[in-house]
């Protein structure tokens, strides 16, 4: 790889540092630059600074070797408990539609309440995890060299073989559940995945697997109806424009607002208490979400080798910019192919401009979202165990059996995407 490289003295404490055109300029001694864009800070700092010492904290257990098996902890059965207490509101309202149609009379006014508690019931009912309608499903005849290396994988970790391999645009990698039946799905999201080495797609889909052999997806999928069923409450018991112009307009009409007031009162006094008890299980949830990252990261490195699975988690820092690169080329660059341009981008950003990214990861405590613990903190605790070699290798004519094998997922994919952008 070509660069342009020059050498400037830093403005801040004057020692020499490269600078490459293409790239941010920053200083790595004392760190002047490194994080140009700043921190968009959506919460409040007492918020962030929880968060910080959650992560911390964390990390200083598995560190010294505690909390390094999946199971239950205080953290995940306070989250159940939590949980339990919202996926039960469904049935009490099912149970008290059938109590109204049974012990209530006259029918003409319990049938209608038994309607109401119904409607309620269905929704805030629990709902399967579902895939997207634009994912594209490859089954097991259409990619053998895929799904063989995810048997072996699955053997090695010793979980359920994965039913279905998914296909998408987004700049991301995950395991699901899905259906009623919780069948095992990996979705592997084309901007990230095309830009891994052979070594580095081991060490994500022995994350991705790892989370299916720690229960984390069922896991996830009660906390995640819980979360729903509190999405549906904080929307019924939140004042909306509608709300506030109805009373505006009884006030200029001079008739009665007593509704409109008591409603607000009702929001006023109900929404919060929702609103917190969202917060308390997303504070709940985030520990033993974090750990299961932190377990699966461990895992990853017990079957592709650490070194690997610490690249592996270093390219996540990169998925925007391999989605702006996806995006470039099929908006742009027509003699470009697509994911050729995204592996370009992605294997062309040099080590300096990934270390830059790493420290922003510490300065911002970013993370893939809210749930993963800080990537800086993730490489450094795989490198800071003794190294490991692979148990699993993807040789190199198997990687490129295996884009051969999407590659006609992988195209409808591109062209749906294409269709969405303007001309």
């Amino acid at each position: 790889m070509q660069t342009h490289e020059s050498v400037i003295r830093c403005p801040q404490c004057g020692r020499q540092i490269r600078t490459d055109p293409g790239y941010v300029t920053w200083c790595d001694q004392c760190e002047w630059n490194v994080d140009p864009a700043g921190q968009d800070r959506k919460q409040p700092a007492w918020r962030l600074e929880l968060e910080h010492q959650l992560a911390d904290t964390l990390y200083r257990e598995l560190e010294r070797g505690k909390a390094h098996r999946p199971g239950w902890d205080a953290a995940r059965v306070a989250a159940y408990l939590l949980s339990a207490l919202l996926l039960v509101l469904p049935l009490l309202a099912l149970l008290g539609a059938i109590a109204l149609l049974v012990f209530y009379r006259p029918l003409w006014l319990s049938v209608p309440l038994a309607v109401i508690a119904l409607g309620i019931g269905l929704m805030l009912r629990p709902r399967a995890a579902h895939l997207d309608p634009e994912t594209e499903l490859v089954q097991r005849d259409e990619a053998p060299v895929l799904f063989g290396l995810l048997d072996e994988i699955a053997a090695t970790i010793g979980t359920q073989r994965v039913a279905a391999v998914a296909v998408d645009a987004e700049p991301n990698i995950c395991f699901l559940r899905v259906g009623w039946r919780f069948r095992p799905v990996v979705e592997l999201g084309l901007p990230l995945w095309t830009g891994l080495s052979p070594q580095e797609r081991v060490a994500v889909l022995a994350h991705e697997l790892g989370h299916g052999k720690n229960g984390d997806a069922r896991h996830g999928w009660v906390v995640g109806a819980a979360e729903s069923v509190l999405e549906q409450l904080e929307a019924a018991f939140t004042e909306q424009p509608y709300d506030e112009y109805k009373l505006d307009a009884a006030h200029a009409m001079d008739t009665d607002t007593s509704v409109g007031h008591l409603t607000r009162l009702i929001n006023a006094t109900v929404g919060p208490l929702i609103r917190g008890y969202a917060w308390l299980l997303d504070r709940v949830s985030l520990r033993g979400n974090q750990r299961a990252e932190y377990l699966a990261d461990r895992t990853a490195g017990e079957v592709a080798g650490s070194e690997a699975a610490a690249w592996a988690l270093e390219r996540t820092l990169l998925a925007d910019s391999a989605y702006r690169a996806l995006e470039r080329a099929l908006r742009f660059e027509k003699d470009v192919a697509p994911l050729e341009a995204v592996r370009r981008a992605v294997t062309e950003i040099p080590q300096r401009e990934i270390e830059r990214r790493l420290r922003v990861s510490r300065l911002r405590e970013t993370r893939t979202d809210s749930s993963h613990p800080p990537t800086y903190l993730r490489t450094r605790l795989i490198r800071a165990r003794p190294a490991t070699s692979a148990r699993v290798v993807l040789g190199l004519n198997e990687h490129h059996a295996i884009d051969r094998e999407l590659a006609p997922a992988a195209e409808r994919v591109l062209k749906r995407l294409r269709a969405e952008f303007p001309r």
